[in-house]
């Protein structure tokens, strides 16, 4: 069971080991992009494929609430329908405003009233007139509504009177009407007539006055329509919209009431009143947002393929933690103010811990369009999203220090901050600073969150799927873990390549942009496949002892150097090495031979065609990524120049030249996307470092004669024969070696050998030596270096390998 859940482990890791890729690796994708489809499409149009109570389609208003009604999530919206309320209830509340009486008015009234006086007076003085038909007449007279007794009186006063009555008829209309008079207020006015006859007449001829001028009393001060209706908008345009908020789970529309018009619009806002079509066109949305999603990021993978990150169930994580962001986003969409506290720049924190800056670019782009659909199709939302994770994938760099994400928390807070001024300072000129005020605190909080659940999340992918991550390289690359402790302790030498390899590699890649805290953890692993068999690699042997002489089985052997890479790769996995650093172990061979064993092999066999080649060759596959292939070269170059021991830089140069060229020849390179820059900006990188490292060292004295000191040349390990002879022929055959690295022997510069072995060893002298290049003058090694004189205290140690005292005397 453990071993089965490792193995899947392993299989959800990034590797750019393509051979092993599912044969149906597309089809397998093409399954994760439709998941991603499906859920997405669901999540973003939840409320449409769910609504969260019975259908309320039907409803208008008017109509008969059955049961309570409630929001499905908070929401703050502008009210139009109370907003216009409220504007309406302002407009009458305004007076109307009335222009300056009418002097005309007043004009034509009193000239209408002594038209009617002068036909009353016409009508009295009628000689043939009876009684009745003279009352007949009065009452014919339109512009007034005389009643019997009025016209009874009106005939029954004398001449005299009747001129007084008329007199202050006109006298009172016209006193009456220089005051403004209102529509509405001619009632009014004609209650006060009684007032203004004059005390001498009697109540019979007061009646007989009021009535006259009642009739003919009209209006002098009109409403002024334009002016009242300017007046009228300036002041509905200053009344303020009126806005609505619910919290999830609140009553919207009480049961047993009926729906009017502020209530169905809260029912249109929260989308409980969308019709079919409408829900319909909602999920469609919510599809093509999912499907331009899945597009972008196949496009962007196709153009940008990292081999590493290809793998489907790795990208099957990555799709499961973007689904869940996106799920909890959601969850979220309830909030007050809606996504200003909610993480979202989390996701590209951690999208940059676990992959690299593009991969978490393209998937903030997404996760801001994808929120941005779900916040209503808010741009205020996807610009918050987008501009704080992009800040932080673009900025995050030093993953594996803790500090960097707080620091990113900062920069995250500090651009949601900007993004919130930038659509809500107008609040400040409506009297809401304490409300962008919160906003700006949600902001800070929401780069804090962030900072915290790019960590949490680190620290779990970290430890469950056995990613990669910084965190993870930190801990792999320290000297207490038990795997190095191991290494440093039962193959020591090889431990020391190692950490050379990895000084270089690290180097090289931080000069041509690959992965350096990835390459540097990995070269310390590399090679640990030899600590199965350690003698039998050149530099972990002592006293010039090799364990393949007395093998004599070049099958044998090679199987035993090949096998390092496999039995590493073994105990990588024994070791929960992740598959990314075993990626490394299979690989920083590629597809080579060993070529001193397969020489030595054809020779036995005579012909090339007797040999089967596979025997020879490391199982590969060849470098898949900059960082493997980075890692071949520096394993070659700081082995071969170890073994040669150069004496200048022009001589390291060489060798590093040689191995790139052959690696190239070989085709060792042609899948690692490394490009001539990046291996010319290795190479001399390679070049310094290897002079720093490897420069010639003085020989200290071992003899004297005459005061010369005699400097005694090391022989150098590569210059190695081996001879063999037989009772046959005396006849000795030598075979120049290809340049090439074995890690058994490292190098033979020549190799001199009979039909057929046994074989034995024995070593050239200085004079045989060959040397590697021609030296120039300025390049050459030191030749002689005098004797330092001795001091006092050095003339008493005793040393076995100190000359005779009587020879310490200096030269004069």
């Amino acid at each position: 069971m453990l071993s089965w859940l490792s193995d899947f482990i392993d299989s959800v890791a990034p590797s750019a080991t393509v051979r092993r890729q599912h044969p149906l690796h597309r089809f397998s994708l093409a399954t994760v992009g439709v998941v991603f489809v499906l859920f997405s499409t669901v999540i973003i149009a939840y409320d449409m494929i769910f609504p969260a109570q019975q259908s309320t389609s039907s409803l208008r208003v008017g109509s008969f609430i059955e049961q309570d009604i409630r929001a499905p999530f908070n929401i703050t919206y502008p009210s139009e329908v109370l907003t216009e309320q409220n504007r309406q209830t302002a407009a009458e509340r305004l007076a109307p405003i009335y222009a300056p009486p009418d002097p005309a008015t007043t004009r034509q009234q009193v000239t209408l009233l002594q038209q009617i006086l002068d036909f009353i007076d016409n009508i009295r003085r009628d000689p043939f007139g009876t009684p009745e038909q003279k009352m007949l007449d009065l009452q014919a007279i339109t512009a007034l509504r005389l009643e019997m007794e009025v016209i009874t009186g009106i005939l029954a006063l004398d001449e005299t009177t009747w001129r007084a009555v008329g007199g202050e008829a006109i006298n009172i209309l016209e006193r009456v009407m220089r005051e403004p008079i209102r529509e509405g207020e001619v009632s009014a006015v004609a209650e006060q007539l009684p007032l203004q006859v004059a005390t001498r007449f009697d109540q019979r001829t007061i009646n007989v006055i009021v009535a006259l001028v009642k009739d003919v009393l009209r209006p002098n001060r009109f409403v002024n329509v334009e002016a009242s209706n300017n007046a009228r908008q300036e002041v509905m345009n200053a009344v303020q919209p009126e806005s609505r908020n619910f919290a999830q789970g609140q009553i919207v529309v009480a049961r047993d009431t009926r729906l009017d018009a502020v209530g169905y619009e809260a029912l249109e806002r929260l989308g409980l009143l969308a019709v079919t079509d409408r829900r319909a066109q909602n999920i469609l949305r919510a599809f093509l947002t999912s499907v331009f999603s899945v597009v972008l990021i196949g496009l962007y993978l196709t153009r940008f393929s990292d081999p590493a990150y290809m793998r489907t169930r790795f990208l099957a994580v990555l799709t499961i933690i973007f689904l869940l962001y996106l799920l909890s986003a959601r969850l979220f969409a309830g909030s007050d103010p809606p996504y200003y506290i909610y993480p979202a720049s989390g996701l590209a924190l951690l999208l940059v811990a676990i992959t690299k800056p593009e991969i978490a670019v393209i998937g903030t782009l997404i996760q801001g369009l994808m929120i941005g659909s779900i916040a209503n199709n808010s741009l205020e939302i996807t610009t918050l999203v987008i501009g704080g994770g992009m800040m932080g994938a673009l900025l995050l760099r030093r993953t594996e220090r803790l500090n960097s994400y707080f620091v990113m928390g900062v920069v995250v807070a500090i651009t949601n901050i900007s993004i919130a001024a930038l659509f809500n300072l107008e609040q400040i000129n409506n009297g809401a600073a304490s409300t962008l005020t919160i906003l700006f605190l949600y902001a800070v909080i929401n780069g804090v969150l962030s900072a915290m659940v790019a960590l949490v999340g680190l620290y779990v992918l970290t430890f469950t799927l056995n990613l990669p991550t910084s965190l993870k390289l930190v801990e792999l690359s320290q000297p207490s873990q038990p795997l190095l402790q191991r290494f440093l302790q039962e193959a020591p030498g090889t431990y020391q390549h190692s950490l050379q390899v990895a000084n270089l590699c690290e180097q090289a890649a931080n000069a041509v942009g690959a992965n350096a805290q990835l390459i540097r953890v990995a070269a310390l692993y590399h090679d640990i496949g030899k600590m199965l068999n350690p003698a039998f690699f050149v530099e972990n042997q002592v006293d010039a002892l090799n364990p393949h002489d007395a093998l004599n089985d070049p099958y044998r052997s090679a199987s035993i150097i090949i096998g390092h890479v496999t039995e590493g790769e073994r105990l990588a996995k024994q070791y929960r090495l992740p598959v990314r650093v075993r990626d490394f172990i299979l690989e920083h061979h590629g597809t080579t031979k060993v070529g001193y064993f397969y020489t030595w092999a054809v020779t036995q066999a005579g012909d090339t065609e007797s040999v089967d080649a596979d025997q020879f060759t490391y199982p590969g596959p060849k470098p898949q990524s900059r960082e493997t292939a980075i890692i071949m070269l520096a394993d070659s170059c700081e082995s071969t120049v170890r073994a040669r021991k150069p004496a200048n830089k022009q001589e390291i140069s060489d060798i590093v030249d040689v191995i790139f060229e052959q690696r190239m020849r070989d085709g060792q390179l042609a899948e690692a996307n490394l490009t001539l820059r990046d291996l010319d900006m290795t190479r001399d990188i390679f070049i310094e470092m290897l002079q720093a490292v490897f420069h010639p060292r003085i020989n200290y004295p071992s003899a004297t004669t005459a005061g010369r000191v005699q400097i005694e040349k090391e022989l150098p390990r590569d210059s190695v024969l081996l001879t063999s002879t037989t009772a046959t022929s005396s006849k000795t055959k030598t075979m120049e070696l290809p340049f090439v690295v074995d890690d058994s022997v490292e190098r033979r510069s020549e190799i001199e050998m009979s039909d057929p072995p046994p074989v034995y060893a024995t070593r050239k002298q200085p004079s045989e030596i060959r040397p590697l290049v021609t030296l120039d003058d300025d390049d050459a090694p030191l030749q002689e270096v005098p004797p330092l004189r001795r001091t006092q205290r050095l003339n008493h140690v005793e040393d076995d390998n100190l000359p005779d005292k009587n020879n310490d005397k200096p030269a004069h």
